[in-house]
């Protein structure tokens, strides 16, 4: 039950990062990079030996591209068919690009860079809905929301970066820079083309930085100006407003440009609701993660199992909303077998085909269903895994390293082909950027108070309670 005795000063508390937790940030960070570069140099040997035994291999290499193949990437249009790769001979559903290792480190690049960058986007979303919403029950958090929104500065040089390598990762921009013939990407040049892409970029991903910030020096300057605290608040309402109906349309755009058009021939007009899902499922784990975490260490007084439950509420039920938003684009297009669309899917599960023999994504198909779905909806429908951190700690674990392992089977095939690998390089990169992600993420936590002081809602949130009913399953301190 909430403890029905706090006041604004038995709520002021600053977070120190425990010198453990920062050795493990750089730790991360450094035991990655080595692994990246020991994976480098690992995988390039494995290069060139296969690349020695090439001429070997000439007869399998041509087995792939049999006409058996050609049905899978037929288009309706007559007429765009015939001038389709018109002078470009490539196998149907492939990159046009060619693919060697510098492609599968950029690709890894992208996954992880996208991966810890939706946490930011759905911190930021989970702050300004509440706002525009009137929630009070989240203000007791509303400072661990605000410190991983605080990444998104930092995830945004990823993109800045992979801004000058677009063609060697994009088809797309292969072929501007190139002039390859792709009557398919030539048609979707007016928004597929560097220039615009750059500067949507830098206009989505700034005015999100710009928002979340404001939001930001206003939540904390409450803390120190109790007599303007009002006007804060309605500051943050009125950036929260506008911030969400630009963020509404711009996340699915952005996500569109930097994950699906690694497929520029695919058609699917529901992939950006897809991102959202994920974003929120993971994003909900990340904040129960450090809310928990920062209650074991004595911090978050006013957090409560109740703020639990709600927390985990909401990774139920993302989960349930992605679930079924996949779902949702899988059946639309296994249903009309349109297939400029259905290529996506047959690469990733219908490994028989002889031009995907090897690709072996379906592991990663099917097991987005156990992952993300199957076994979350079965543990998180108990309210007691909701409420205690040492049932919610596996279920938990389990989405992070499933929506990881969902975005990289949207991410791989596109970027390299059947050229993918688990290995030193996907490990390394993975920790480096978790260590950037951790350091960040509680040095934020250090420059403000950890409860929003002077907030209207104050009192609400530290009172909330989610109903007697709950009391039964309150076996266990969070």
């Amino acid at each position: 039950m909430a403890d029905t005795h706090f006041n604004p000063e038995s709520l002021r508390e600053r977070f120190v990062m425990p010198s453990r937790l920062r050795n493990i940030s750089f730790g991360l960070m450094g035991i990655g990079l080595v692994l990246l570069v020991m994976g480098y140099f690992l995988a390039s040997g494995d290069s060139n030996a296969s690349h020695n035994d090439e001429s070997h291999g000439t007869e399998e290499h041509a087995a792939l591209k049999t006409p058996a193949t050609a049905d899978v990437y037929q288009v309706a249009d007559d007429d765009l068919l015939e001038e389709h790769h018109e002078g470009h001979h490539h196998e149907p559903g492939m990159p046009l690009r060619e693919i060697g290792l510098s492609q599968r480190v950029l690709g890894n690049f992208l996954l992880c860079g996208m991966y810890f960058f939706l946490f930011g986007t759905g911190a930021f979303f989970f702050i300004i809905i509440h706002k525009i919403g009137n929630a009070g029950w989240h203000i007791a958090l509303h400072r661990v929301a605000e410190a991983v929104s605080m990444y998104l500065p930092i995830g945004a040089i990823v993109f800045a970066i992979l801004l000058f390598f677009l063609p060697d990762l994009y088809d797309w921009a292969y072929v501007e820079a190139t002039g390859t013939p792709d009557k398919l990407i030539e048609l979707k040049a007016g928004w597929l083309n560097t220039a615009f892409f750059v500067g949507r970029t830098v206009v989505f991903v700034g005015a999100w930085i710009l928002v979340a910030m404001l939001i930001r020096r206003w939540s904390i300057a409450q803390d120190d100006d109790p007599g303007n605290a009002l006007g804060y608040f309605k500051k943050q309402g009125v950036a929260a407003s506008i911030g969400l109906v630009f963020f509404a349309i711009s996340f699915c755009l952005f996500t569109v440009d930097w994950i699906k058009s690694l497929e520029p021939h695919w058609f699917s007009t529901i992939f950006g609701v897809l991102q959202f899902g994920r974003s929120m499922v993971s994003t909900m784990v990340v904040l129960y993660f450090i809310t928990a975490y920062l209650k074991s260490l004595g911090y978050l007084k006013a957090v409560n199992k109740s703020h639990f439950h709600d927390i985990g509420g909401y990774t139920f039920g993302f989960t349930i909303f992605w679930s079924y938003i996949w779902v949702a684009q899988y059946l639309l297009i296994w249903y009309s077998n349109i297939p400029e669309e259905g290529f996506y899917y047959v690469k990733r599960y219908r490994v028989e085909d002889s031009m995907y023999l090897g690709g072996n994504f379906n592991f990663f198909f099917y097991g987005n269903i156990i992952l993300n779905f199957l076994v979350p909806f079965l543990a998180l429908v108990a309210p007691i895994v909701k409420r205690n951190i040492k049932y919610y700690l596996p279920v938990g674990i389990l989405l992070l390293y499933g929506h990881w392992h969902d975005l990289y089977q949207q991410i791989m095939p596109g970027a390299v082909g059947r050229s993918w690998d688990i290995g030193l390089i996907e490990l390394g990169m993975w920790m480096t950027f978790a260590g950037i992600f951790i350091f960040t993420v509680f040095t934020s936590l250090t420059k403000a108070n950890l409860f929003a002081l002077n907030h209207p809602y104050m009192q609400e949130s530290a009172h909330h309670n989610t109903g007697e009913i709950y009391r039964e399953f309150d076996v266990a301190e969070a």
